[in-house]
């Protein structure tokens, strides 16, 4: 069990940072958000605050969680959970760009 809970913190540590440089460069605003509310600049930018932050945080807190106070037993499906999560953040950030 530690041997897949190394491997899906390793696919974590590969795939969170590929989706936070996705989500800065898909939906940072490349024009004046004054007056617009649709697209990148909807609801305050949150797209990219979504996609970045919500993505950082997954990050940080699931390998936490994957391994502090386990004791040698770490949380398996916590990494890959976190892989779902992360999807699933820039899908919604990609969905509410639209």
């Amino acid at each position: 069990m530690r041997g897949l809970a190394v491997l899906g913190t390793v696919l974590l540590c590969v795939v969170a940072p590929i989706a936070m440089v996705y989500g800065l460069m898909a939906f940072t605003p490349t024009g004046s958000c004054d007056y617009s509310v649709s697209g990148v600049c909807s609801y305050g930018r949150a797209p990219m605050i979504v996609a970045t932050g919500g993505t950082a945080l997954v990050w940080a807190w699931s390998v936490v969680l994957t391994w502090a106070g386990t004791r040698g037993r770490p949380r398996v499906v916590v990494p890959y959970a976190a892989l779902v999560l992360i999807a699933v953040l820039v899908f919604v950030a990609g969905r509410v760009a639209e």
